[in-house]
């Protein structure tokens, strides 16, 4: 006497929980960074700290007829970036609410979602320090398995 249990359909894992992981880390990612940027700016400097911001104070360009010190430049670049992570996160987490065929689906937005968090991950690793590393791989590997698990 032999007993088999029954088959049961199996039905494909949710796309939508690791794409949320994903967009999750971008809002991680820049929230993080303007945190530390803040802290940074209210914190007593350090004396190579100062001596660095004093050069980056020193030089300055022209940039479309309006001249910044390098040092303007580089906090308003990092800022302004923080804040566009912050914002394609919120619109990822927005498009899955509204229209969850998109991450469903095996769609360019779920691609470029991944594509861009790649790029991130490698730029990090080359320039920056662990903590932004980490979060840009669990981040790359959220929206990679939310792809695998997408319908074609």
């Amino acid at each position: 006497m032999s007993t088999t249990a029954p088959s049961l359909p199996r039905h494909k894992p949710d796309p939508l929980r690791p794409f949320k992981v994903g967009a999750n880390g971008f809002l991680v990612l820049g929230a993080g960074h303007l945190a530390l940027a803040a802290a940074a700016a209210l914190g007593d400097p350090t004396p190579q700290q100062e001596a660095s911001s004093a050069a980056m104070r020193a030089s300055s360009m022209t940039l479309l007829g309006l001249e910044r010190s390098t040092l303007e430049l580089v906090n308003g670049m990092s800022s302004v970036m923080a804040l566009f992570v912050i914002a394609c996160a919120l619109l990822a987490h927005f498009a899955v609410r509204h229209s969850p065929a998109l991450v469903e689906r095996r769609t360019a937005f779920g691609w470029t979602l991944l594509a861009a968090s790649v790029v991130g991950l490698a730029i990090s690793a080359l320039l920056l320090p662990l903590p932004p590393i980490v979060v840009l791989t669990v981040t790359s590997c959220a929206f990679a398995l939310s792809l695998r698990r997408a319908a074609p």
